[in-house]
Formats: structure tokens, sequence, C-alpha cells
């Protein structure tokens, strides 16, 4: 039986990843990416520009009227900066320091796509979304990053990441 902590856990994520499809986001704060470690397990990454997160929600992103999640987690505080967490717990999969998974993360299906978002409790900030599928990440190096900045996806080291999306992200918005 869930405790009254992992329900309302699972509301908020749930509401999150709700407004996260319905067009009424919370303003972007960072980026969500995808890496994999060593041994191909898959990797969550975030990059906070300003402000924080609490948590990352994986949906199918081909689904979104039906808010099927296929991971969730939690982080132990605020996520401020950069972290990276395994997506799915395999034998080589690195420790997920402060990270909480909610949901087990279900199976990566062949050909479907995903996308990973950072969301807040209160709904005021998110880690904008990436789009990938699991041919996409078999594509990856350990290392590599893939994120999405204004539609466009891009693929990097983690190291190019972590020093220039956040300049990179402020640049383009204030074009817009």
């Amino acid at each position: 039986m869930p405790t009254a902590r992992a329900t309302l856990l699972t509301a908020a994520a749930a509401g999150a990843a709700a407004l996260l499809l319905t067009g009424c986001s919370p303003a972007p704060a960072g980026l969500a990416g995808v890496s994999v470690a060593e041994d191909g397990t898959p990797l969550g990454v975030i990059l906070m520009c300003h402000d924080h997160v609490d948590g990352a929600v994986l949906q199918p992103d081909d689904a979104p009227e039906s808010r099927e999640i296929t991971g969730d987690w939690r982080h132990d505080g605020p996520v401020t900066g950069f972290t990276t967490w395994p997506l799915m717990q395999t034998a080589g999969a690195p420790a997920a320091e402060e990270w909480t998974e909610e949901r087990e993360t279900g199976r990566l299906e062949k050909g479907r796509g995903y996308r990973l978002a950072g969301w807040t409790d209160d709904d005021t900030w998110q880690a904008s979304p990436v789009r990938f599928t699991p041919e996409d990440l078999a594509h990856l190096k350990p290392g590599q990053v893939r994120y999405t900045l204004d539609e466009e996806i891009r693929t990097t080291s983690l190291d190019t990441f972590r020093d220039t999306a956040c300049a990179e992200a402020e640049g383009r918005a204030q074009e817009h």
C-alpha cells in the first residue's frame, strides 16, 4: 500500500507532467538532457541556469493525452547547477546520489519517442525537455549529452554542455 508521501509525490509529479503537456508549461530555468554511462545505461542530465527544479519525469512522446509516465524521480533537495542520475537500474549503473526513484522506470520501447523534463513542486520552473528514442541513446558515447535548445536537437560533451548551454539559451532568449 503506498504511503501518503508517495501518493502526494506521485500526484505532484503527475500535475507537473500535465502542465508540461498542456502548453501551460512553467518557465524554463534550465535544460534537461540524456547521456549514457560506460555500460550503456541511460542517464538523465539536468543543468539549471537559474532557480531550481525538484524532480524529473520521463514520458512517452506519443501519448500526451494518457498522461502515461515511464519514469519519475525526486531529488533530495532543490536541484541547482548540474546533476546526472541513471534512468534505469542496471548492474553497471552509477549511483543515483540524491535522487529517489518514485516509480520504477519502465522499459524503453524501440522506435518510441520519449520526453525527459525537470519540474518544481509549485510549477514555477522547469528544465526544458529533451526528446529522444532508444536508438538515439545507442548513438551516444559516454561523456556526450543530447539536449534541445529552441527545438534544435544538439549533442555535445558533458563538459561543453555544462560550460556553455546556459549562455547559449540566454542568448537565444534575448534574440526572440
